[in-house]
């Protein structure tokens, strides 16, 4: 009878195990298509822009019934919320991993700055869903803009310990920061395939940035 009781306990813990496979994998692939929605969406905006983005197109680009769409987004206007939030957050993570543990206010930029443009170059889209979410994803487009500002202030706070800005308010520091962010963010706007592969411009870009960063931080 303890064999049996063993046998069956063990039968159940395989059926658990299994049930959390098939669960896992149905959760994976809710995750990749989802994200692949997100991903054909952005590349429409990136040719037709946010009014062109029609649920059509971005089934027919991500190859998939135009039902499908429904059981992710409930709107289209839900799609556009979502799209700037999702590829902001991969181009913080791709500045935060090539800023590493840098702690020099200047280097930290071109360091980021460097991320971005690599990022912006390999996502050509990107511009065209930033610019247009003001108008058709403003809610997001707000969030992103204070998302990134407010990491440039802890970052103020850390690395800013000399200059005009040392003693600044959280109010200035989130003021300078929203100007940085939308000089980069023009800069950003004249990198395509084309021009990412031309050294001197982007080492022209990037020089220009940092002198506009030092020089506006005192520093």
């Amino acid at each position: 009878m303890a064999r049996k009781a063993t046998e069956t306990a063990a039968e159940s813990t395989a059926a658990g195990t299994k049930t959390k496979t098939v669960a896992g994998r149905r959760a994976e692939r809710q995750i990749a298509t989802r994200r692949k929605i997100l991903d054909a969406a952005a590349r429409v905006i990136g040719r037709y822009g946010y009014v062109g983005c029609s649920v059509a197109r971005v089934t027919a680009k991500a190859r998939m019934a135009h039902g499908t769409f429904y059981l992710y987004f409930k709107s289209q206007q839900q799609l556009f919320d979502t799209i700037l939030p999702t590829l902001g957050a991969e181009i913080l993570t791709s500045i935060a991993a090539a800023i590493g543990d840098e702690t020099d206010p200047i280097e930290i930029e071109r360091l980021g700055f460097t991320a971005n443009i690599a990022y912006t170059a390999s996502h050509p889209y990107m511009n065209r869903v930033l610019y247009e979410a003001q108008l058709f994803a403003p809610k997001a487009y707000r969030r992103w803009l204070d998302g990134i500002a407010e990491s440039y202030v802890r970052s103020f706070k850390r690395t800013l310990t000399s200059g005009p800005f040392a003693s600044a308010s959280d109010e200035q520091l989130h003021m300078l920061a929203i100007m940085i962010v939308n000089a980069r963010t023009a800069l950003l706007f004249r990198i395509d395939n084309k021009t990412a592969a031309q050294p001197d411009f982007v080492k022209e870009t990037i020089e220009t940035y940092l002198t506009f960063v030092t020089n506006g931080l005192g520093i």
